[in-house]
């Protein structure tokens, strides 16, 4: 490992100009956020056997450098909106490794902790609630990244990190994290028949 270090003279020009420099910010900023699409991160939103279509609530990085720990997030539903069938189910998984994040239809919950009296668990340890009507509502309380992927967390059960929701009948279900809709995380699925 080495380096070099090269000091220019108070009138002698840097090396690139502002507009190099604002091209590089914006390459280093795409691919943060196109990231957990890349099918070498496994991230990459494609449904599995316990669910007809997935969605990530939300990603995010911890990156450590010198000047210590840096985070990024983004607080958006990813895939949305959803277009299914009815009697399918979707299935939201938190990708970000340091903010919680919930779904939630219809009503928002005094506290956004604990999931809504409707919502059972399955086998796998996911938490799962059935609406029958766009009029519903239902929460899933905070789901977290895995403790094993967060920082100073121990680790949680895996269903903490996983929301299902299974429609019945047709109709728009429009829904939001109730911790970051004031600041546009907020989704769409579509059932049709």
């Amino acid at each position: 490992m080495d380096g070099t270090i090269h000091v220019l003279g108070a009138s002698q020009p840097l090396p690139h100009d502002q507009a190099f420099y604002d091209a590089r910010a914006a390459d280093e900023r795409k691919d943060l956020l196109t990231e957990p699409f890349d099918s070498d991160s496994g991230r990459d939103n494609q449904p599995n056997h316990n669910h007809d279509k997935g969605v990530a609530a939300g990603f995010g990085k911890i990156s450590a450098t010198a000047g210590g720990e840096q985070e990024s997030s983004v607080v958006r539903f990813i895939s949305d909106p959803v277009q299914i069938r009815a009697g399918q189910t979707v299935e939201w998984a938190n990708n970000d490794p340091n903010l919680p994040h919930t779904i939630t239809f219809g009503t928002e919950p005094a506290n956004p902790v604990p999931p809504s009296p409707d919502v059972t668990v399955d086998a796998d340890g996911a938490r799962h609630a059935v609406i029958n009507s766009t009029s519903d509502s239902t929460h899933s309380g905070l789901i977290s990244a895995a403790g094993h992927e967060r920082l100073g967390v121990r680790q949680a059960p895996l269903g903490v990190t996983r929301f299902r929701v299974t429609f019945t009948h047709a109709g728009t279900y429009p829904y939001i994290c109730v911790l970051h809709d004031n600041l546009g995380m907020k989704g769409t699925v579509i059932v049709g028949p």
